[in-house]
């Protein structure tokens, strides 16, 4: 290909962007711009809606690419063309498991299973019971959520807050992963069935904290201040334990579902919880219970 792209140009201005220059970002997209559009079609004979799928594909990650350069008396045109052909490599592989989990999606819904597996509703958990309104709520700051999170963190978003799964990021980690959606429901089950009897555990813990209140309203009306004391202590005690049961899965769980050790989870899920934090102080000025 060839395309007049000033080589002290480009580096000149990816040193300004380097330096923290935000305006320079733009003025090196749109000198790369055109080179980026038709390398996919002159090297690999892409058509017109794959060349413009690839460029949204690279530009979506241009700043992490930009990061990587160092800047040498080879010219900039020569690295950034093999970085393109690796890009492109993984993009046709992430285009062709994006078309494969789409078929196998297709196959699996929430009231019906694939083959031997159960419905997606015995994995996503029950259906949101909230009003239109509410769910629309739910779905935005879902939404919201893993569009500020990078895709590692996204999995880690995923399987630790398992109730907030929905169907969509099922796809997700089946393409993120490279894993078929049969690999990913039956993971998923293998998490879900952790935290099964933590939910045992809070049922249990609510109907004592529910039997505990009503000792207290029947002792109230009989003026018993000394057995009301006592059951309050208890109430405390079982209120405590019930804060404590954390209704999420254990890192065992997903560390066998992602294949790592449990170090390396209890990292990532830290990294996550951390992102997420500083980004809804950031943008609301408030703490986040995440």
């Amino acid at each position: 290909m060839k395309y007049s792209i000033s080589d002290d140009g480009i580096k000149d201005q990816i040193r300004k962007f380097v330096a923290g220059d935000e305006g320079s970002y733009s003025r090196i997209v749109s000198m790369l711009a055109q080179y980026i559009y038709n390398y996919a079609r002159i090297v690999f004979g892409a058509d017109e809606d794959t060349c413009g799928d690839f460029f949204e594909y690279v530009l979506s990650r241009f700043r992490d690419i930009l990061s990587g350069y160092r800047e040498s008396e080879a010219k900039f045109v020569t690295w950034f063309t093999v970085v393109l052909r690796n890009r492109y490599l993984n993009f046709i592989r992430a285009e062709g498991t994006k078309n494969r989990t789409k078929k196998e999606m297709d196959f699996v819904s929430l009231d019906c299973g694939a083959g031997d597996l159960p419905a997606l509703h015995n994995i996503l958990g029950d259906e949101k019971t909230y009003n239109s309104t509410e769910n629309a709520e739910y779905e935005n700051l879902i939404d919201e959520v893993v569009r500020n999170l990078k895709d590692r963190q996204r999995i880690f978003f995923h399987l630790y807050y398992v109730e907030t799964l929905r169907p969509e990021d099922v796809g997700f980690i089946s393409i993120h992963l490279g894993w078929s959606v049969r690999e990913v429901l039956e993971g998923l089950e293998d998490i879900r069935s952790s935290i099964a009897e933590k939910y045992r555990l809070k049922n249990r813990l609510f109907q004592r904290l529910n039997d505990l209140y009503f000792q207290i309203i029947k002792n109230q009306k009989e003026g018993n201040e000394s057995v009301i004391e006592k059951l309050k202590k208890k109430r405390n005690k079982v209120l405590e334990e019930y804060r404590r049961v954390k209704l999420n899965p254990s890192y065992e769980s997903i560390g066998r579902f992602l294949r790592l050790p449990i170090g390396t989870v209890s990292t990532g899920i830290m990294r996550m919880r951390t992102t997420l934090r500083n980004y809804f102080e950031e943008c609301y000025g408030e703490k986040m219970p995440v």
